[in-house]
């Protein structure tokens, strides 16, 4: 995850060089995105995938959700957006 970008979400104002980009919202478990272990878990047959996908990807999917309620609750995204 960006950790400009979740700076920016509690900020009131940001001032930023006009060549800067904030990244992604997007949790990692490790390093590997949460969305793609997620998306692995899901796509592949469940005789293909072992136990710590699995376990990694309900770890991810509640991560997903979390930063999708953050997201949500906070005001100024909408204004932002």
């Amino acid at each position: 995850m960006s950790g400009g970008t979740l700076l920016a979400l509690a900020a009131d104002e940001i001032v930023m060089d006009p060549n800067a980009v904030l990244g992604p919202v997007d949790p990692q478990l490790g390093q590997f995105p949460a969305a793609s272990i997620v998306r692995v878990a899901e796509t592949k047959p469940i005789a293909e995938v072992d136990d710590e996908t699995l376990i990694l990807a309900d770890v991810g999917r509640k991560a997903l959700a979390q930063v999708r309620a953050v997201v949500r609750e906070d005001p100024g995204c909408q204004r932002r957006a």
